[in-house]
C-alpha cells in the first residue's frame, strides 16, 4: 500500500473513533448513566474492533496483485555480434528474438521471461532496481533499441 493510502486509511479511522467517541459522550436519555470505566472499557472495545478491521483491509489490500501493463518490447539484435544472455531463464538472446528491458536499469530479458518475473516479484532479477512501465496509450509500447548489450 502506498504513502497517500495509509493516510486515507489513517484519516478515516481517525474520524470513526472521534464518531464513536462524541456518540458514546452525547446524552441518552433512554438508558442509564454509564461509569466513566464503563464507558472508556465500551470506546476501548469499540476502537480495538475497528483497529482490527482496518488491520484486516490492509492485508487484504497488500494481499491484492497489483494491475500490470505489458512492458515494452523490442526484437534483440546483438550489438557487435556479441550475444547477451537472459538471466532468467539462462538462455542466449537470439537475433530478432523479443525482448524487453528494464526501464530503470536497461537489463535486458526475453519478453516473456521478464513478464512473468515482473508479475511475481516487481524487482530487476540482476540489480533489484523497481520495475516502472513507462505509460502508453494503448497499453503496450513497443520500442526500437538502437544501442542493446
Amino acid at each position: 500500500m502506498d504513502a497517500n493510502g495509509a493516510t486515507l486509511l489513517f484519516c478515516a479511522v481517525l474520524v470513526l473513533f472521534i464518531a464513536v467517541c462524541c456518540c458514546l459522550c452525547a446524552e441518552r436519555p433512554d438508558q442509564p448513566a454509564e461509569s466513566p470505566e464503563q464507558s472508556v472499557a465500551r470506546a476501548l472495545a469499540e476502537w480495538e474492533a475497528l483497529a482490527a478491521r482496518a488491520e484486516a483491509t490492509l492485508a487484504a489490500q497488500a494481499a491484492a496483485p497489483p494491475v500490470l501493463r505489458p512492458l515494452p518490447y523490442f526484437p534483440y539484435a546483438a550489438h557487435g555480434g556479441v550475444a547477451a544472455e537472459c538471466s532468467i531463464c539462462l538462455e542466449p538472446l537470439r537475433q530478432w528474438q523479443l525482448c524487453s528491458e528494464v526501464p530503470t536499469c536497461r537489463h535486458v530479458f526475453h519478453r516473456e521471461c521478464l513478464g512473468a518475473w515482473a508479475r511475481s516479484n516487481g524487482s530487476c532479477p540482476m540489480c533489484r532496481a523497481k520495475i516502472i512501465v513507462p505509460g502508453s496509450s494503448d497499453g503496450v509500447a513497443v520500442a526500437v533499441a538502437v544501442d542493446v548489450v
